[in-house]
């Protein structure tokens, strides 16, 4: 996958390293005009779909030169996506995302990009081991007054940390809030700056592995059905390039399929396992590949389509502390007729064979 990103993926997760057979489809014909799509997003095993497609062709067959740009945060592709640069985004909902619809920029939710049911769950507790050991911490209970870290305020994880939080009978405020990157956080386990925190996989396998850090609770435990990332696309690609936001779709379902193909048991361990591996690492690059095999990864629907209680829950938790600065109609916001249409080219989703 080609990008003029802003970071470089490999380098950032070495530097975590250091401090811690594609579906058949049915009468579907390879499109002959190769339309270009301007698509953001950040590090982390969502990114699936978007790697699965580009390797594996499906972008290109239905009709799309996708070119891709590595944002550190969610954050900082809202602009560009505003001012036209982009036409589309992957990334965890934040209450930028809900202000950002709020004060009418022209973002647009379209579809699933990672789900967790169980047995997946891409975003477990971790605590500092140490901590553990000493017996500071013996139960969610004993988060109160612990240092939390999050990416940033009023970030994705802020809904998945206040469950954890909710189901051990604590506030929001019982806990210590610090907001650093992922990569930083894994640094901070390191020194002792940070207690706790909601890591995304492969950051998390990452730490685990390296033992500084231990699993203490899995996220479907406290949020089941937690829509984790979505596809986003921006209404001017939608009004404009309606045709072209259709042909990405229908690649964008085939890797979504592909994906949930390599899923096994709450594990990579399905038919297509071994391939999806090949791909997550060739652009993820682990310090030790064998982690693949060991994490938790996310879910993905097979229709593409958003779990709306999820996204409703989301903005009502962002409102309740504080950070909806721009009120919106979030049902206004999403719009599954691309999924719908993708899946009508497509047919049902048939499982591979193992």
């Amino acid at each position: 996958m080609k990008s003029n990103a802003s970071i470089n993926r490999r380098q950032m997760l070495a530097g975590v390293g250091a401090t811690a057979a594609a579906i058949a489809v049915p009468n579907l014909a390879r499109a002959q005009t190769i339309d270009v799509v301007n698509i953001g997003h950040v590090i982390g095993i969502s990114e699936a779909p978007f790697f699965i497609g580009d390797a594996k062709g499906f972008f290109h067959d239905a009709g799309v030169d996708v070119k891709w740009t590595v944002f550190e945060a969610s954050a900082q592709m809202i602009a560009p996506l505003a001012q036209g640069q982009l036409d589309g985004l992957g990334s965890g909902i934040s209450a930028a995302t809900f202000n950002a619809i709020g004060r009418g920029i022209p973002l647009r939710i379209v579809g699933d990009r990672g789900i967790d049911f169980p047995p997946y769950g891409a975003l477990p507790l971790v605590v500092r081991t140490d901590l553990i050991k000493t017996g500071r911490f013996k139960s969610l209970r004993d988060l109160k007054g612990l240092k939390i870290a999050e990416p940033t305020k009023g970030g994705a994880n802020l809904p998945i940390v206040v469950r954890f939080l909710e189901k051990a009978g604590l506030k929001y405020e019982d806990a210590d809030h610090l907001f650093l990157p992922f990569a930083e956080q894994i640094a901070g386990f390191r020194n002792g700056a940070v207690d706790a925190a909601v890591l995304i996989e492969p950051f998390a396998s990452l730490a685990i592995s390296q033992g500084y850090v231990t699993r203490v609770a899995v996220d479907t435990d406290a949020y089941p059905n937690h829509q984790i990332s979505v596809l986003f696309y921006s209404a001017p690609f939608i009004e404009k390039r309606p045709d072209v936001a259709r042909k990405f779709f229908v690649g964008y379902l085939r890797s979504l399929r592909y994906y949930r193909g390599a899923l096994l048991n709450g594990k990579l361990a399905g038919p297509n396992a071994e391939d999806v591996i090949g791909i997550l690492q060739k652009n993820l690059a682990l310090p030790d590949p064998s982690l693949w095999r060991t994490i938790t990864p996310t879910a993905v629907t097979t229709d593409g389509r958003v779990n709306m209680a999820s996204i409703e829950y989301e903005y009502a938790t962002f409102n309740r502390f504080g950070f909806i600065t721009d009120p919106s109609d979030i049902s206004h916001a999403v719009d599954m007729r691309f999924a719908d249409y993708a899946n009508r080219q497509l047919g049902p989703y048939r499982a591979p064979r193992g």
